[in-house]
């Protein structure tokens, strides 16, 4: 009794009970299994508070019998969360699962990793419904033969309750319907061993899902479309739609109504001598309604992976993907990429950061790309060019250089270089053009030069101090990463 007396004025249980029972929830630090067990030991009165808070004992991982059965009689009636994985050390017991099986109707959270014959034991015990699902997640095991049917008899083939549903590494016609409370989809398929489920197939399952918010599909992408053309699936809840595929494909999002505030993200891999930069996007962007406003752009050339980025209140759209054949093609194919952006609305892009662009302007400043581009961008306030052939921009910001006498981006206010190589950083085509723009009522109010190696004197710098209202230079050593890019719109 004195230890028991001794204990209760113990400063850690000066916390009231219901609160201090909660702990456990927020503490995921170790083991959750092994802290349960210790905490249970401590005293008799903390064995009876957390023996009695039955949702800390609804975690269950089926390894072994009589860790499942104590399990299942602590958690009473909370909703169970099982994890079925395999590993090296062994995996889950059939017998364990068995146990679990006949409380299938509470069954709240369901994880599978591991092989094929995972579902052959799922397809067996665990045919009735299951009210409280709330989140499905299967991944199996690569094989190279072939990828397992999903049983169409698992929980009855109802699946309503799912508010989370993810897939991987098995085939599925998705022929689930009325998933009117699911909010996040995921489906992966390996590449060259599975086909896709056709578009038909994925428009149904979008129709059948209204609150869907986030979609991510990893090769499952159709190569070729069964719906009819004028087929639009609106998607009103979407904030994020991801994919992942071979080749470039824009299929899927001819479909698709993307609303307002979402985003798109779309990776891709490539061999060839053509950008498929274009080919990822919809013949008609009518149906993107969160690109209607677009004020950040940024545009990465690298020596394989090439990307494009747009940002804005309206939502964004973020597309890269790996050129395995650039090759000596480079300055053609940059030039055709920087031309995908005028099928864009750039009238109120504010931001705009180049990255790597090596393409030498033509002998006609007003057929480059870079000239249509900047032609469309009136409201341009921060232009960054990171290690970039910057003739081509400083030309086509000259207006002395241009036929017509056009000052293009006249509210330009900050330019940005990250200057890597001597031979490209035309100190006196700077000066000229912001002499011959000071002239015509557009002085920048900014120049900031970042040297990555020590080019010239910052008194040869210093000469635009004439035209330009702040002027800095400074050494560097390593150019900015993405997320630190001035003018870009998000991390």
């Amino acid at each position: 009794m004195v230890r028991s007396v001794r204990n209760d004025f113990a400063p850690i249980n000066r916390i009231p009970p219901e609160v201090f029972s909660l702990i456990p929830d927020y503490w995921r630090s170790c083991d959750m299994d092994e802290m349960l067990i210790t905490l249970t030991h401590v005293c008799h009165g903390w064995r009876e508070l957390f023996i009695s808070r039955s949702s800390l004992w609804a975690s269950l991982d089926c390894m072994r019998v009589e860790k499942t059965r104590v399990y299942i009689e602590r958690s009473k009636s909370s909703p169970l969360e099982i994890i079925l994985e395999t590993s090296v050390d062994g995996g889950y017991s059939i017998n364990a699962l068995l146990l679990a099986a006949p409380h299938i109707e509470r069954l709240g959270s369901l994880a599978i990793c591991g092989p094929s014959n995972i579902l052959a034991d799922l397809s067996k015990h665990f045919i009735r419904p299951t009210p409280l699902l709330r989140k499905l997640k299967i991944d199996l095991d690569f094989d190279r033969t072939r990828a397992p049917d999903f049983p169409g008899a698992l929980f009855g083939g109802d699946i309503s309750s799912l508010r989370s549903l993810s897939l991987s590494g098995f085939t599925t016609n998705l022929h689930w319907r009325n998933l009117v409370n699911i909010t996040s989809f995921r489906l992966c398929h390996f590449p060259g061993t599975v086909d896709p489920p056709f578009t038909t197939r994925l428009l149904d399952f979008f129709e059948s899902a209204p609150l869907l918010r986030d979609i991510t599909l990893r090769h499952s992408i159709p190569t070729s479309s069964d719906a009819p053309p004028e087929r639009l699936v609106s998607l009103p809840h979407l904030k994020e739609l991801s994919t992942t595929s071979q080749r470039a494909q824009s299929i899927l999002l001819n479909h698709l109504s993307i609303p307002n505030g979402a985003l798109l993200l779309i990776a891709f891999t490539f061999n060839g001598e053509s950008s498929p930069l274009l080919d990822n996007l919809p013949k008609t962007l009518n149906n993107l309604d969160n690109l209607s406003h677009v004020n950040a752009i940024n545009l990465t050339f690298d020596t394989k992976e090439k990307s494009l980025r747009l940002d804005g209140p309206s939502g964004g759209l973020y597309i890269w993907g790996t050129w395995t054949a650039w090759g000596s093609f480079s300055p053609r194919w940059e030039r055709r990429v920087l031309r995908s952006l005028l099928r864009f609305d750039l009238s109120q892009v504010q931001k705009l950061t180049v990255t790597k662009y090596t393409a030498s302007p033509p002998n006609q400043i007003e057929e480059s790309p870079t000239f249509q581009t900047l032609l469309l961008m009136n409201d341009l306030c921060t232009l960054t060019l990171i290690k970039c052939n910057n003739l081509s921009f400083i030309q086509a910001l000259n207006p002395e250089r241009n036929k017509s006498d056009t000052v293009l981006c006249p509210d330009l206010e900050e330019l940005v270089l990250y200057v890597k190589r001597q031979d490209l950083f035309y100190l006196d085509e700077l000066v000229e053009m912001a002499s011959e723009r000071d002239e015509r009522y557009a002085k920048l109010s900014s120049v900031t030069i970042v040297s990555l190696d020590e080019m010239c004197s910052r008194k040869e710098v210093f000469k635009l101090r004439r035209f330009v209202s702040r002027v800095e230079y400074k050494l560097d050593v390593v150019s900015p990463e993405w997320d630190t890019i001035p003018g870009d719109g998000n991390n």
